[in-house]
């Protein structure tokens, strides 16, 4: 049972693979066809005398979705589309399913260890052939933020470290394993690993602190 008290925190993000509604299953399909095509305009060697074409395109489709209601923010589509939980879930641009820029990242719960995996196109490319490594720090604070609300203190980041042991390779999948190391008060101390194919990639530590009062909740005007 979920604490109705953390339906309303702007940390808390639902835990479900399903889309919540044909509204939010219709998103994800424009965001899986906006990661196509940002690989796409990565990946494809342009030529000079269609790049103006291409590039005109895409303005077309900007254009298209100008009239269209515009929802600046978490808040605007909890309001109009679910709640925050919800909106989190779908909207954040690490983890949601329906913002082009997240990478897909994948969370469940296993016993007492939150799992999770994630695989990074041509996108998101640092060294040649793996990920940024701002990147892999993104996904470990987003993983491990999602992992620490199962103990009912929903917070933000008050600390993140990280040890990068291998490149990431991109194209690949990566898992993601975190447990809850220490509770003390409103602080959450979380442990995380990344893997791939069996081989240690990187490790995290974070420290995440719920706010002694209700913050962020100010919608944008």
């Amino acid at each position: 049972m979920i604490d109705p008290n953390l339906m309303t925190s702007p940390f808390f993000t639902k835990d479900s693979q399903e889309a919540d509604s044909g509204y939010w299953l219709g998103r994800r399909k424009v965001a899986a066809a906006m990661r196509d095509l940002i690989e796409a305009a990565i990946i494809c060697d342009i030529p000079e005398d269609c790049a103006e074409e291409v590039a005109a395109d895409i303005r077309q489709l900007i254009t298209k979705l100008a009239p269209l209601p515009q929802r600046k923010g978490v808040l605007a589509y909890a309001q109009a589309h679910g709640n925050l939980p919800i909106a989190n879930h779908e909207m954040l641009c690490v983890g949601g399913d329906s913002h082009p820029m997240s990478p897909g990242l994948k969370h469940w719960l296993d016993g007492d260890v939150v799992r999770g995996s994630v695989s990074f196109n041509w996108s998101y490319e640092g060294p040649p052939q793996h990920a940024h490594g701002g990147w892999v720090a993104a996904v470990f604070d987003h993983f491990m933020g999602v992992a620490h609300m199962r103990f009912g203190k929903p917070g933000m980041t008050g600390g993140l470290e990280l040890r990068y042991l291998q490149p990431t390779p991109l194209n690949k999948t990566l898992d993601l394993a975190a447990i809850a190391a220490s509770t003390e008060g409103r602080k959450t101390r979380m442990q995380a690993e990344m893997h791939c194919e069996g081989v240690l990639l990187a490790t995290a530590t974070a420290t995440f602190v719920q706010p002694k009062q209700m913050i962020f909740m100010d919608p944008v005007v």
